[in-house]
């Protein structure tokens, strides 16, 4: 069976994405932000995705059998007195239109329940036969917070929290008090290692049992009209709380123009690392709410094996204490756990629902587009850059980083998910610790305090973070040894933990080649990995995006492809290379 997963719709979504699933095979999957250059792809329909899944899969949409959206629209539409369109014909035609998408006939449309997208994306491509399933998010059609268990191919849906309780929103609202933007839950996750909680309940907000929580300054019945969700009225519940709840007034921004970067910009009242504690304090609260969620289905279940997704799975910090947990004898948390993994999910239930054998993760998601050396080379020459052809582009490379350098790396086809695994990523040695502050600060203009993540050989891992289990996706936080500690300090955490990715020579041998390449120089076959892009733009997909992006950006070198571009001498990189 022939499956284009989809999320996105126009004017009323974020991160849209499609998938192509043929036969129970993920063949391809990509983000409209990555071809659009505006991040999160607000209110854009996943055009340029699904045509890329297309292609890549050689294949039009007369050859598709379904068409899976990640929403349950209609009904979110119709629940909220919102128009909807007389036939699935129309709303096909609204979403992937003929002039952009020719077909001599229409696909079955069909729209799959968000939270049983997100669960699907966790269960089905787990690789396990069965196991607890927990979705935490902003909110899907009229649920944040969903409990449910999958066995033998089914899921089965035992309860759920409204939107009014919503845990992503409580996050979203403590980022906005602190002046990080809503949009932020990363940067306040960095943040809250540096800070100490205080009262986890928010002034009376929060109610924790054993199995569960309840939040009891927004009503769990709140419901909007004339919008698609209830995230702003949450939000305000929240915000005009915590005013009254915390010591610290709100950190209040406002839109200059910056003449610098010649565009309007957010400005804070005060610095957000300021509000360390809070942030803290908010973390603390969302791991005791979700560790009692995980201990009550448990329970309930009688499963050990926990699967996670939604955008709440992308809290590495939380999915580490969840996986310490001595109830839980196995962890998989789907590493495109936001919206974008929902055409994902859409696409695998359905074709589960018709017969097909969803083929398990295998350690990689990088399904996006990928140019050949001769492309490559094209882009090159168009554009006037001196390269060189290395006989071993990851044997160059290390040497770039073993100087001192930092370095662009672009090879194979791109990843989905915020995070670079190893394609389009930039990389440097992690040691000495002032490599956090010049990549941070210097390059990737941002914050000092956030933190950075450790790419290792699988081989290395025991040595560093004191365990060979796997950890491909780069989601879930570990303490590190002693000897992790004192050779890659630019990727530990104030708290002694980091986020590692294991590299397998079977899974990405070029780059498990890269990090070796660089433990030939340093001892240790580990690297800092950071995505490929600037402040506030997506991670990198093309061959020009990375030029673009490398000549803006003060690194020091870029590998792209099998070619070496190099800053030229007096260039502003700063790198010993």
């Amino acid at each position: 069976m022939r499956v284009l997963g989809v999320n996105g719709w126009p004017g009323a979504s974020h991160d849209g994405a499609a998938c192509l699933v043929v036969d129970g095979e993920v063949i391809a999957l990509a983000e409209e932000e990555r071809f659009t250059r505006n991040k999160h792809a607000y209110g854009e329909a996943p055009l340029n995705a699904a045509a890329y899944c297309l292609a890549e899969g050689g294949l039009t949409l007369d050859d598709i059998d379904v068409v899976a959206h990640g929403w349950d629209l209609p009904v979110l539409f119709q629940d909220r007195g919102l128009d909807w369109f007389d036939s699935d014909a129309d709303a096909l035609e609204h979403l992937l239109p003929k002039a952009l998408f020719p077909r001599t006939r229409d696909p079955r449309l069909t729209f799959v329940n968000h939270h049983l997208a997100h669960a699907a994306s966790a269960y089905h491509l787990s690789g396990r036969d069965r196991g607890a399933i927990l979705v935490l998010d902003g909110q899907g059609e009229n649920e944040s917070t969903t409990l449910a268990v999958g066995i033998d191919g089914e899921i089965k849906t035992l309860r759920a929290h409204t939107p009014g309780w919503s845990l992503g929103y409580f996050y979203a609202a403590v980022c906005e008090y602190a002046g990080l933007g809503a949009d932020a839950a990363g940067k306040m996750m960095g943040l809250a290692s540096y800070g100490t909680p205080q009262d986890l309940t928010f002034g009376g907000a929060f109610g924790f049992t054993e199995e569960d929580f309840t939040i009891g300054v927004v009503p769990p019945g709140l419901r909007s009209t004339g919008s698609t969700d209830e995230e702003s009225a949450v939000i305000r519940h929240w915000l005009e709380h915590l005013e009254k709840a915390l010591p610290d007034a709100p950190n209040r921004s406002v839109r200059r123009f910056d003449p610098r970067v010649g565009r309007y910009t957010k400005v804070t009242d005060r610095d957000p690392f300021e509000y360390r504690d809070i942030a803290a304090t908010a973390q603390a609260a969302l791991e005791h709410a979700v560790m009692g969620l995980v201990r009550g289905l448990l329970r309930e279940t009688g499963e050990t094996t926990l699967l996670i997704a939604g955008g709440v799975g992308f809290n590495a910090t939380l999915n580490g204490k969840l996986m310490r947990m001595p109830e839980v004898g196995d962890l998989f948390v789907q590493p495109l756990a936001g919206d974008q993994g929902v055409s994902l999910g859409a696409a695998v239930w359905t074709a589960a629902r018709e017969g097909d054998r969803i083929q398990p993760m295998k350690g990689s998601v990088a399904w996006g587009p990928q140019w050949t050396p001769d492309e490559i080379r094209h882009v090159l020459d168009a554009s006037g850059t001196a390269y060189t052809e290395p006989a071993d582009i990851a044997a160059a490379t290390a040497g770039v980083l073993a100087g001192g350098g930092v370095a662009g790396w672009f090879q194979g086809r791109a990843e989905g998910g915020p995070r670079a695994l190893g394609h389009r990523s930039m990389v440097a040695v992690p040691n000495p610790e002032t490599t956090r502050d010049r990549v941070n600060v210097r390059i990737k203009d941002r914050e000092a305090w956030r933190p950075f993540a450790p790419s290792m050989q699988e081989e290395a891992a025991e040595a560093l973070i004191g365990t060979a289990a796997p950890f491909p996706y780069m989601i879930v936080t570990t303490p590190v040894t002693e000897a992790g500690a004192e050779v890659m300090p630019a990727v530990v955490h104030s708290d002694r933990t980091t986020r590692p990715q294991t590299v397998s020579a079977s899974v990405d041998p070029l780059y498990h080649r890269l990090i070796g390449a660089v433990g030939e120089h340093t001892g240790t076959a580990v690297i800092l990995n950071t995505s490929f892009n600037g402040r506030d733009e997506p991670v990198v997909c093309s061959p020009r995006d990375a030029l673009a992006t490398f000549h803006r950006l003060p690194m020091d070198a870029l590998a792209l492809g099998p070619f070496l571009v190099r800053r030229p001498a007096g260039a502003p990189g700063e790198g010993g290379a």
